[in-house]
């Protein structure tokens, strides 16, 4: 004890720091939700998501599953180390399932994303968002039909949805369709 504090002053400290409640991680219903859009084990989260994962698994309370997946409560670790093993079980590519437990609790920059590229770009949930994402851009500036080639420029979207972590519609923020702009529809 080099700083010279007794262990009653160490004890108050810990007991300041202790956070009450259940964890909490922000993000980690998104990082969830795109988990399980991308196991393709249970129905989308607009088509009874939480109905069908309870299906997989009984003992989960329906109140536990909405938190899980709608109010980045953490679930408990051996249930959430379970759960990420089956899920990561049902993905085409090897995967590292302990790395996927850190991206979800903690999320990016402090665990990069696991999803490669291929795994990224063949998932429909994912396709769809870089759609509506395109749409935005190209009614925002105007951009006609004919000026670019559309799946070149898809392409481009769904990379960079990738490398800004845009896992659901809501994480694309105004401010993202000027680098959107600029990134699929360059000054050639």
């Amino acid at each position: 004890m080099a700083d010279n504090k007794s262990l009653q002053d160490h004890a108050a400290e810990y007991a300041r720091l202790a956070e009450e409640g259940p964890p909490t991680s922000l993000g980690f219903s998104a990082r969830l939700n795109m988990l399980w859009d991308l196991a393709g084990v249970a129905p989308s989260i607009f088509e009874g998501r939480v109905l069908g994962v309870i299906a997989i698994n009984p003992d989960w309370r329906e109140a536990d599953v909405r938190k899980w997946l709608q109010k980045d409560l953490l679930p408990p670790l051996q249930e959430l180390r379970n759960m990420v093993r089956f899920l990561v079980a049902q993905l085409d590519q090897a995967q590292d399932a302990k790395r996927w437990e850190a991206f979800l609790i903690y999320g990016s920059p402090v665990v990069s994303s696991p999803v490669n590229h291929a795994l990224y770009r063949a998932d429909q949930v994912r396709r769809e968002i870089a759609s509506l994402i395109f749409a935005q851009v190209t009614d925002e500036y105007s951009i006609p039909p004919a000026s670019y080639d559309a799946d070149r420029a898809f392409q481009r979207c769904l990379s960079l949805m990738h490398k800004f972590n845009i896992y659901e519609l809501q994480d694309f923020q105004p401010g993202h369709l000027e680098p959107f702009k600029n990134y699929m529809f360059p000054s050639e």
